[in-house]
């Protein structure tokens, strides 16, 4: 399952594949260092930005192009607040901004020559969500199995089944 994931993300956008790690790893440093600072019980028009962002990018998929508009936003404001950054965190690597604002163009520039070939997108999509399919359908025949199985011994029972299958079904009201 995740070699099919690896693989669609490949052809939808290579350049989140070759750089995406390290772009992510760059954006949760500077929204950690920025919730950090701003996180003094004081009401300041930067806490309203970094709100704002993070409620603009907390859907953020894979691609490149949200990952480049994450790490220039968060970048931004990352740099009006420096010195605030670095006075409340002296651990803080100031270097992180200048390098989310190099790996967010570099994103921008393979971004085009990302572009997946016609029809190689809806294949691997196909072939993923065929393989998510067998899985779902292999989990729930063992668990149905299992809850047989071990039907005269609930504790164990519990342990093989989902908890959201041991939930009860709600009924609307009225």
């Amino acid at each position: 399952m995740q070699e099919a994931q690896t693989r669609l993300l490949l052809v939808v956008d290579p350049a989140v594949a070759d750089l995406g790690e390290r772009a992510w790893f760059v954006v949760d440093e500077l929204e950690s260092a920025l919730e950090f600072l701003l996180d003094d019980d004081v009401d300041e028009p930067a806490d309203a930005q970094l709100a704002r962002i993070k409620e603009f990018h907390a859907q953020d998929g894979q691609r490149s192009s949200a990952l480049s508009q994450a790490l220039r936003d968060y970048a931004g404001l990352a740099e009006s607040l420096k010195d605030r950054l670095v006075e409340a965190d002296e651990a803080f690597d100031v270097r992180l901004i200048a390098e989310a604002r190099k790996l967010a163009e570099d994103l921008q520039r393979r971004a085009p020559e990302a572009a997946p070939e016609a029809g190689a997108s809806a294949a691997a999509t196909t072939i993923r969500n065929q393989l998510l399919h067998l899985m779902v359908e292999r989990v729930g025949a063992i668990r149905k199995t299992a809850a047989h199985v071990f039907r005269r011994h609930p504790e164990i029972a519990r342990e093989v089944t989902s908890a959201y299958e041991r939930r009860p079904a709600r009924r609307p009201p009225g």
